[in-house]
C-alpha cells in the first residue's frame, strides 16, 4: 500500500463522502500506525492508545470505528478482552488513480498538494520505515503479566461494587490509575480486598461511630491505610472503646509500659518482658 496515494485519495474521497471530523481524524491515525508498522495485512491497536490520540472515550471511538466499517475504510476483528485487529482497505484502488497497480510506488506522481513533483520522484519522499512501535502501539495485554495486572484491577473494581459502599457504574480512568499504582507499590491483591472487606463492615456496622462513604478513587487515596488492618480499624472506630477485644488492649497496655521503661531507662529488657508477662497473666489469664 502506498501511503501518499492512499491520503490523496482519502481527501479527494470524502469531498463527495462527508465524514465527522473525529472519523477523518481516526483514519488518519490508523493509516499512520499502518505505516509505522510497515504495513501488515491485519495489526491490532488497543482502544486506550485511540483513545489517548483522539483524546475521546471509549464509545465514541467504537462509534467512529463502526462509520469506517460500514464506509468500507477499515475492516475490524473483535478479539475479546485483548485489543482489536485492524485492516485498512485501499480507498486508492477504489478511487480508481493514475497509478498503474505494477507501478513502483512513487513513479507516476505528477501533482502532490503542495506543488509539482518530478515524474520519478526520488527514493526520500516516501523513505523504508523501519517498524517503529510507540509507547502505546503494541497492546500491553498481550504480556502475561500486565494481562493479569488488568485482571486484578477488574477484581479489585467488582468486588469494591458488592459491598454496597459507594457503587460506580463503571471504572474510571484515574480509579484504574490509583488502583495500578497500589498494585505497582507491591501492595497485594489480598490486601487490598481485605482493607474493603473491612471499611464496609465499618460503614455498615452499627456499632461503628464511622459512617462517611468514599468513592472507590477517594478511598484509595485516604482511607486504605486505615482499614488495612482489620483488628485495629474494627476496634478504632468503635462507639464504645470498652468493647475492644481484651488483646487490643493488652496491645495497648504493652506499647504504654513499652515506652515508660524506655524512657526511664532503670531496668534491662528480661525484666521489661518479665513484667509484660505478669500483666498478660493478671488481667488476662487463660481461658
Amino acid at each position: 500500500m502506498n501511503y501518499l496515494r492512499e491520503m490523496n485519495a482519502f481527501v479527494d474521497w470524502f469531498e463527495t463522502n462527508p465524514l465527522d471530523a473525529m472519523t477523518q481524524a481516526l483514519w488518519f491515525h490508523l493509516m499512520a500506525i499502518n505505516n509505522k508498522c510497515n504495513w501488515p495485512e491485519w495489526f491490532a491497536v488497543a482502544n486506550l492508545t485511540l483513545q489517548a490520540k483522539l483524546g475521546a472515550d471509549k464509545k465514541t471511538i467504537i462509534k467512529q470505528r463502526n462509520v469506517l466499517v460500514q464506509k468500507g475504510l477499515i475492516a475490524y476483528k473483535n478479539q475479546g478482552r485483548v485489543a482489536g485487529r485492524y485492516k485498512m482497505l485501499s480507498v486508492g484502488a477504489r478511487m480508481g488513480g493514475n497509478i498503474p497497480p505494477n507501478m513502483p510506488p512513487n513513479e507516476g506522481l505528477t501533482v502532490d498538494i503542495g506543488g509539482i513533483i518530478p515524474p520519478k520522484c526520488p527514493p526520500t519522499l516516501e523513505p523504508i520505515l523501519e517498524p517503529i512501535r510507540e509507547p502505546n502501539l503494541v497492546p500491553l495485554y498481550k504480556l502475561n503479566k500486565t494481562k493479569t495486572k488488568q485482571k486484578d484491577i477488574y477484581t479489585i473494581f467488582q468486588h469494591w461494587n458488592t459491598q454496597q459502599i459507594c457503587n460506580h457504574d463503571k471504572l474510571t480512568p484515574r480509579q484504574h490509575e490509583l488502583i495500578k499504582a497500589r498494585l505497582d507499590e507491591g501492595c497485594p491483591v489480598e490486601e487490598l480486598l481485605a482493607a474493603i472487606d473491612n471499611y464496609a463492615a465499618v460503614v455498615h456496622g452499627d456499632q461503628y461511630y464511622w459512617t462517611h462513604k468514599w468513592r472507590l478513587d477517594e478511598f484509595l487515596q485516604r482511607g486504605m491505610d486505615k482499614f488495612k488492618s482489620a483488628s485495629e480499624s474494627r476496634t478504632n472506630f468503635l462507639k464504645d472503646q470498652s468493647k475492644a477485644p481484651a488483646f487490643v488492649i493488652l496491645s495497648a497496655a504493652k506499647d504504654l509500659v513499652c515506652k515508660i521503661l524506655f524512657r526511664k531507662r532503670k531496668i534491662l529488657h528480661f525484666v521489661q518482658y518479665d513484667i509484660l508477662f505478669f500483666l498478660e497473666l493478671e488481667y488476662f489469664p487463660a481461658s
